[in-house]
């Protein structure tokens, strides 16, 4: 690179020193990110995105002149800032959220846990949850979120980390679009109607769940089949496998598609064996040996159905009206309109690539688990990229015109909007200001100076909400937890010996049925030192009673 300015640059007024060199060294950082990027990284990303070579002119511009030069600089800028836009928004949301203790044992104080304990190398069982980790569910990705943990991570972290994967699944959106429409800018309108699906942004409100990073990578993989980038496809594939065993239905729903419409027999086959197998090994061998022999606990949420997987398989079949009668419940088309309506049901024009989420449709929709059939939660995750793949294929082949597809990517877009408006929980949502999201209240200031209180690594029983801020620890119990079995377990199967609870912290006015429980300990071996605006901190003073004491009850 030559160090004097071309000519026509040295007309006019003579720029200072100090900012000529200031620009030809940012002009050379920018060219040395160029050559890592286009020149030293392997496979399709250099080659995609490098620009042409052997151009003279192209060649002697600065690195952001190259950039704003090429076909899709405008679309993908777009593309960035919309997903910006996004993270900036939900990340400062769900940043206050944990911040103002609108979180709850139930599920961020569990993942939290879990991670912190194998972060620091200890047996991860759950105290709050009453499960090993990996018997809750196996969520292999969490491994990779251990670092997060070694630099100080919490429930802060993860909500950001959900956040910025669920965002970057507008990627691929955008990479399927542009190639199926070849338009860039249409494919941007179908990223953007992803970004507003509001079953998206409730899952990103609903705490932290390894479901929510399913979406992406199961995205990445389907738009890889489609560009015939095997290596990188079988890495997007484990990825997704790794979130959670749910992703294996969802895996082998996509084998068989590669198989039947793609005519790739070998790589479908593989594809669907990895899944069958996968589920396999999760529910048959992973999490009955971390669960002591016992079957996952989910199998009891399918009431007459069975309470094994192999015996909930064999009733789908045997007894098909079991599953279609609560299939097609009222509650069930209100779950199906919050769904489908957002995309204008286009989504539904291409079954065949919808059905890589019929597996978990289906699962979500035949179980007495109310939560799994209810947009707000993580459950609908791999139904989500199972329908905006399905959807950017509908606008592609149904529109068959380029007018006819702006006109469908227009509806889906509209439709997004006004599902955004009516059903989520954004700041476009009328649902924004109803109090889903928490907000700074007098009380914060007596809960943060109780949290002072708690001795690091002290075992501890505390209110549901307050959970997530001292889950990393050891004995961590949602109360009344230990003494009353609540929501822990299998079946709420009596917990640990309660004489190991040190510290007690409790929102007294959530008390309920518990009050007598909580005047008995103080009665007998806690004493209050500190209560301040309902928030109390009671302290061990004498031992303990053991487990199978009749505690009082509400």
């Amino acid at each position: 690179m030559v160090d004097t300015e071309p000519e026509e640059a040295q007309e006019g007024p003579e720029r200072p020193e100090g900012v000529v060199r200031a620009w030809r060294q940012i002009d050379r950082g920018l060219l040395a990110v160029e050559a890592v990027v286009f020149e030293r990284v392997p496979g399709w990303v250099g080659r995609r995105l490098a620009p042409p070579i052997g151009d003279p002119e192209l060649d002697a511009n600065p690195a952001w002149v190259r950039y704003l030069r090429r076909p899709t600089a405008g679309p993908v800028t777009a593309l960035v800032a919309v997903i910006g836009l996004y993270v900036g928004v939900f990340g400062s949301l769900t940043w206050s959220q944990q911040s103002n203790f609108g979180t709850f044992g139930y599920d961020m104080g569990i993942y939290d846990q879990g991670i912190w304990l194998v972060s620091r190398f200890k047996t991860p069982f759950l105290t709050i949850r009453g499960l090993n980790f990996f018997a809750h569910h196996v969520n292999i990705i969490t491994l990779l979120i251990v670092p997060v943990y070694w630099l100080g991570g919490g429930p802060h972290a993860l909500y950001l980390i959900e956040t910025v994967m669920m965002a970057l699944g507008a990627v691929p959106v955008w990479l399927l679009a542009r190639d199926r429409l070849e338009n860039a800018w249409l494919a941007v309108g179908l990223a953007a109607a992803y970004l507003l699906y509001p079953s998206l942004e409730w899952i990103n409100w609903w705490h932290f769940h390894p479901d929510a990073l399913i979406i992406t990578p199961l995205m990445f993989a389907y738009w890889l089949a489609s560009r015939r980038r095997w290596g990188w496809y079988w890495l997007a594939v484990a990825v997704t496998l790794a979130c959670k065993e749910d992703a294996a239905l969802a895996v082998l729903a996509f084998g068989v598609l590669l198989f039947l419409r793609d005519r790739e027999r070998l790589r479908g086959a593989i594809t669907a064996a990895c899944g069958a197998g996968w589920f396999v090994v999760c529910t048959k061998i992973i999490i009955p040996f971390a669960n002591g022999g016992r079957a996952p606990f989910y199998t009891d949420l399918f009431p007459g159905l069975g309470t094994s997987v192999t015996a909930i398989a064999y009733n789908l079949v045997r007894h098909p009206s079991r599953w279609i009668r609560p299939a097609t419940s009222r509650t069930r088309w209100t779950y199906y309109a919050q769904l489908f309506w957002p995309v204008a049901l286009i989504g539904l024009l291409e079954l065949p690539v919808f059905l890589i989420a019929g597996p978990q449709l289906l699962i979500n929709v035949i179980s007495g688990h109310g939560y799994t059939h209810d947009i707000q939660y993580h459950y609908s995750s791999i139904v989500i990229a199972g329908l905006f793949l399905a959807t950017v294929e509908a606008c592609a082949r149904r529109g068959r015109t380029p007018s006819g597809r702006r006109f469908m990517v227009g509806v889906v877009v509209a439709a997004s909007l006004a599902a955004n408006v009516a059903w989520s929980p954004s700041p476009l949502g009328v649902k924004f200001h109803s109090g889903i999201w928490a907000k700074p209240q007098p009380k914060h200031q007596a809960l943060n100076a109780a949290l002072k209180l708690i001795p690091h690594n002290a075992s501890v029983s505390a209110t549901y909400y307050i959970n997530p801020h001292l889950t990393h620890r050891v004995l961590i119990y949602e109360w009344p937890n230990p003494w009353i079995p609540s929501n822990w377990g299998i079946g709420d199967q009596r917990p640990p010996d309660p004489a190991k609870v040190d510290w007690v912290v409790v929102d007294t006015s959530l008390n309920g049925t518990s009050a007598p429980l909580y005047n008995a300990l103080l009665g007998h071996e806690f004493k209050i030192v500190f209560s301040e605006q309902g928030i109390d901190v009671a302290e061990r003073v004498a031992p303990g009673l053991p487990n199978e004491h009749d505690w009082p009850r509400g």
